[in-house]
């Protein structure tokens, strides 16, 4: 234990230097409907989840937002980090956008760079004063872009200008009427796209089928925006659960770190036994429904644990260097927690063991409060 809380404390020092100092100054909304009211200003960053997020005020900081449906119509005066499955963006982001869901619409200005990946991609209305890096399944283009552009999806279609270099790796390629490019064209694609005279400036090259780079651009991109979302699903899911569930999370935590060693022992075995014994029950006529269940329950307990185990790590963290004498859950442990507990993902080999032994403690936390539970009913 002292090797691993000589870890942790080495990249808490990390994530400390590295996220920004406003954070601490950030506010945060949670909820089933979440919004930003038209007459509210943020003159910090803003952090909201839900299952429907709506934001119409103003942010002067950084905006993230994650949920079900996301509607952004605030002035944002600096990042916008986005994640659900429909995402509109009306308002004007100063910087960067970085975004991922299944249907994306913006209409909005973007000051910065843009990165996107989603099903359905719509860019229409304001300008992108940067580059833009865009994967999905269908991609239109109908607002100017500054940069330069990437783009990887089964269908492309441009109506704008865009001022640098555009790349495309598409199954169909469309430029439309509106379609100007002034820097050069690649782009790869089973056939030939039509191309007016005038529409690109620069130098057009036609490769037919994807080289290995390009597919490696398109894995990256597509990597990336996996990675975006798969943080932002765990610190949506944490947040919603820890401060919901605040009690309950508090317990586990509590649970977990009085005696550590011992929910270790407990987590492993519970990893072991419900599975073995659903599989046993499913061998078995009378059994099956209850093996069924079993394995459902298992699942379920899986996931409780990988959402709760950031959870338990920020209360650490928290305490050791907020010097407090209680475990305290709060949003900003939470994102302590899910940040430090992503970051051990890219530690090799130690860093999973350590992920490892923080799921196992807390899923012994879990099976504890569930044995209690039993125990009391009865």
């Amino acid at each position: 234990m002292k090797k691993s809380a000589r870890i942790v404390i080495a990249l808490v020092a990390v994530v400390a230097i590295v996220l920004p100092l406003s954070l601490f100054a950030a506010q945060f909304r949670v909820g089933n409907q979440t919004t930003l009211g038209a007459q509210e200003t943020i003159n910090n960053d803003l952090y909201i989840a839900g299952g429907s997020v709506s934001t119409a005020g103003v942010v002067t900081g950084d905006l993230l937002a994650a949920g079900g449906n996301v509607l952004i119509n605030s002035k944002v005066g600096q990042d916008a980090l986005l994640a659900g499955g429909t995402i509109t963006i009306l308002g004007d982001v100063a910087d960067d956008v970085r975004v991922a869901g299944g249907n994306i619409t913006i209409t909005g200005a973007i000051g910065g760079d843009l990165i996107a990946g989603g099903g359905q991609i719509n860019i229409a209305g304001g300008n992108i004063g940067g580059d833009a890096a865009i994967g999905g399944g269908v991609v239109w283009i109908g607002a100017p872009i500054a940069g330069n552009v990437r783009l990887g999806a089964g269908e492309v279609h441009i109506n704008a200008p865009i001022t640098g270099d555009v790349t495309i790796d598409a199954n169909k390629i469309f430029l439309e009427n509106g379609a100007k490019i002034n820097g050069s064209l690649t782009y790869t694609s089973p056939q030939e796209a039509e191309i007016a005279p005038g529409q690109v400036a620069g130098r057009v090259m036609f490769n037919p089928r994807a080289t290995h780079a390009q597919k490696t651009n398109i894995i990256g991109i597509a990597l990336s925006v996996w990675l975006l979302v798969r943080f932002l699903m765990l610190l949506t899911a944490a947040l919603v659960l820890g401060l919901i569930f605040k009690r309950y999370a508090k317990n586990i935590v509590e649970g977990g770190l009085k005696k550590p060693l011992l929910e270790l022992g407990r987590g492993f075995v519970s990893v072991v036994v419900i599975p073995a014994a659903s599989i046993v029950l499913l061998i078995t006529i009378i059994g099956v429904p209850l093996g069924i269940l079993g394995l459902i329950g298992f699942v379920v307990f899986m996931m409780f644990g990988y959402i709760f185990a950031p959870i338990l790590l920020g209360s650490l963290l928290y305490k050791w260097f907020g010097k407090k004498e209680g475990h305290t859950i709060t949003w900003l442990s939470i994102l302590l927690g899910v940040v430090v507990f992503c970051l051990f993902g890219w530690v090799p080999f130690i860093g999973w063991i350590i992920r490892c032994i923080l799921v196992l403690i807390t899923l012994g936390a879990i099976a504890r409060m569930k044995m209690t539970f039993v125990k009391d009913f009865r």
